[in-house]
């Protein structure tokens, strides 16, 4: 088991479902204090009494991060209480099953509030506790799809290339002040995400994707986050053959794989 989570508060947010959920069991298993953050609050007291977390182990906080001018709110409620983590995990977003023409720009707003902006605030809100005090680790998932633009997604890779961005100058402005950055880059995993994911018009496509369905399961998923965290990795791929392959052709092979992206069957 490893030690660097040990006593230390994880804050997770998106923590009510799929990956988030996974990462609060497996972090409360490595002796970590948790902070389980979604706008979902009684799930997350379902999840606190099935995963049986201890008192004292972990703490509930609502956070919309769609309505991401109110997210410095819970910063500086959470900061206040807990102090400044040593981990925070931003895990919470939301997907997408639409053509670009056929997605208005409220969905796309929604996508893009949820996945980049609240992020983005809670991470500001955060990041002046930490010169001379101690440091704090941003693990953020991206996905495949911020490095690889994939149809019925437009609006959902934006926001996951817009993350990388954001944190790779910010690991370039901060990393020698305490401020570490693991950009995850998730593949198919196994959870609900093409459920929950947005039609053009808003609406939940409750559909499972068959390539989710197939997937990593999300036990390995969780794992490998805390493990590239614990490690201090500032990058890490976790997916399967088809998408790592699909990364390759991309970097090295471009023609071909933008050839066979348009003929993919992405759902």
């Amino acid at each position: 088991m490893n030690e660097f989570y040990r006593d230390e508060w994880v804050w997770i947010t998106g923590a009510s479902s799929g990956i988030g959920k996974e990462l609060v069991k497996q972090a409360y298993q490595q002796n970590a204090k948790v902070l389980l953050a979604s706008r979902k609050s009684k799930d997350l007291e379902m999840i606190a009494k099935e995963l049986g977390l201890g008192k004292g182990r972990y703490a509930i906080e609502k956070l919309d991060l769609e309505n991401y001018t109110k997210v410095s709110e819970f910063a500086n409620r959470s900061l206040k209480k807990y102090g400044t983590p040593k981990v925070v995990i931003h895990n919470g977003g939301i997907s997408q099953r639409s053509l670009t023409k056929d997605t208005n720009l409220k969905t796309i707003e929604k996508i893009m509030n949820t996945n980049f902006y609240g992020a983005v605030e809670l991470t500001r809100a955060i990041l002046p506790t930490v010169p001379n005090q101690k440091q704090v680790h941003f693990a953020v998932i991206s996905s495949v799809a911020g490095k690889i633009g994939s149809p019925l997604r437009s609006a959902y890779s934006a926001s996951k290339f817009a993350l990388v961005g954001f944190f790779h100058s910010l690991r370039a402005e901060e990393e020698k002040s305490g401020v570490f950055v693991t950009m995850v880059y998730p593949g198919f995993i196994q959870t609900n995400i093409s459920k929950n994911a947005l039609l053009g018009d808003g609406t939940s496509t409750g559909k499972m994707d068959s390539v989710i369905e197939s997937g990593l399961p999300v036990q390995l998923c969780a794992h490998r986050i805390l493990h590239a965290v614990a490690n201090k990795q500032r990058e890490v791929v976790i997916a399967g053959i088809k998408e790592k392959f699909g990364l390759f052709l991309q970097t090295f092979l471009p023609s071909l794989f933008f050839n066979m992206i348009q003929k993919a069957k992405v759902r």
